[in-house]
């Protein structure tokens, strides 16, 4: 038993001799106090009743990755530098699809990370951390835009040039930027890649990641034509006039054959829409008209009260397209119930298959191939007791 323990028990005994002396009489000397024995303060040994202390050394090991990518950008910023510089900017580091500008902007990016995570872990007293504030948000400030400025730049593909069914030993680099289109052409040598032409493309088109080039190989010399522009028919490009870019033949080595070009698949061009005369979009408008009314709730009259007598409605007939004519028409009516003829009027152009819409109160019934272009459709009942009618043909022929 331990010393903490037989103390414990030696008090226990004497108290309760005391509560005796209690109940009987005292003779020539007061009852034996008992002593208060103290609190027994117990420690554990045991590591499972400390509590775990994982806080500082999580931040060291993050503070050694962050200065440890630090420094491998830095190196690596270093000898991209020192390889452009060697070479008159003319020799790349070229990793499938990263150069050594888009390269340049990942590990910097990733420098700038490294050291915003670094100031912010890095621990300092109180005092210093009315200097570290700013010096913190300047971090962020920085490494966002780098952050932003590699993701923009990230958008690249790599497309081997070949010729004849076979690889020429030389690879189009094609990249982006916001709304900027540039290719580089490379003549690779393990991880380095030498350029040796450039390329273009109108807004988001690659031609040669699309396949839409030429190449003609006479033994010394490749002749290269391309599109600058989407075809949607992916017609092949002709070898006529002068060759957009002309490199030397590579020899010395076994080209890769039974390649392609990977030249995409032509998108089918859209049906051409149907035309109308004149008289054919007309009818066809009045045919519709008819329907409206026939769908209408019983009886249908003017806005003066009478029966409406269609006759009376005149279509305007406007220009359009330079050579085309468009019929319009406009009616206003009641029936014996607007909103339920409303609805019943909307269900026959919807079984038409005119499309529906709505704007500013009012339903509308679209087409671009049906002889009515659009009928707008307003009840305003609560204000005129109305209905207001608005058709207008597809542009037709003459």
């Amino acid at each position: 038993m331990s010393s903490t323990a037989t103390r414990l028990s030696q008090g226990a005994r004497c108290c309760d001799a005391d509560r005796q002396a209690i109940t009987r009489p005292t003779i020539g000397h007061a009852p034996y106090a008992c002593p208060v024995p103290t609190a027994a303060v117990i420690t554990e040994s045991s590591d499972a009743a400390q509590p775990a202390r994982s806080g500082p050394g999580a931040r060291r090991i993050i503070l050694w990755v962050a200065g440890a990518v630090l420094l491998l950008a830095i190196t690596t910023l270093v000898a991209l530098r020192s390889i452009s510089e060697a070479s008159g900017d003319t020799v790349s580091v070229l990793i499938g699809t990263l150069n050594s500008t888009r390269l340049s902007n990942l590990v910097l990016a990733a420098a700038f990370a490294a050291v915003a995570v670094g100031i912010y872990l890095i621990p300092v007293p109180r005092l210093w951390l009315l200097l570290l504030v700013p010096v913190r948000l300047a971090a962020v400030t920085v490494a966002g835009p780098a952050g932003l400025v590699a993701l923009a730049s990230s958008s690249a593909t790599a497309a081997p040039l070949v010729a004849d069914g076979c690889d020429t030993g030389y690879v189009v680099v094609e990249e982006s930027f916001v709304f900027a289109r540039t290719g580089t052409v490379y003549r690779p040598d393990g991880l380095l890649a030498t350029a040796v032409a450039h390329t273009r493309g109108e807004y988001d088109y690659r031609p040669f990641a699309d396949g839409a080039y030429t190449v003609v190989d006479d033994g010394a010399q490749l002749d290269v034509w391309y599109s600058y522009a989407f075809d949607p028919a992916a017609a092949p490009v002709a070898a006529d006039g002068d060759p957009a870019f002309t490199l030397p033949t590579l020899t010395g080595r076994t080209p890769a054959c039974g390649l392609s070009t990977g030249a995409r698949t032509p998108i089918p061009p859209e049906p051409a829409l149907p035309t109308y005369t004149p008289a054919e979009a007309q009818a066809r408008l009045e045919e519709m008209l008819a329907a409206s009314l026939d769908a209408a709730v019983d009886p249908v009259s003017d806005s003066a009260g009478a029966p409406l007598d269609t006759a009376a409605f005149t279509p305007a007939t406007t220009a359009c397209n330079e050579t085309g004519t468009r019929t319009a028409l406009a009616l206003t009516f009641a029936t014996a119930d607007n909103a339920a003829s409303l609805t019943r009027i909307l269900q026959i152009w919807d079984a038409a298959g005119y499309s529906p819409d709505r704007a500013m109160q009012q339903d509308i019934r679209y087409s671009a191939t049906l002889p009515v272009a659009q009928m707008t459709i307003r009840d305003t009942t609560t204000i005129d007791g109305l209905i207001h009618l608005q058709l207008e043909s597809q542009c037709s022929v003459r």
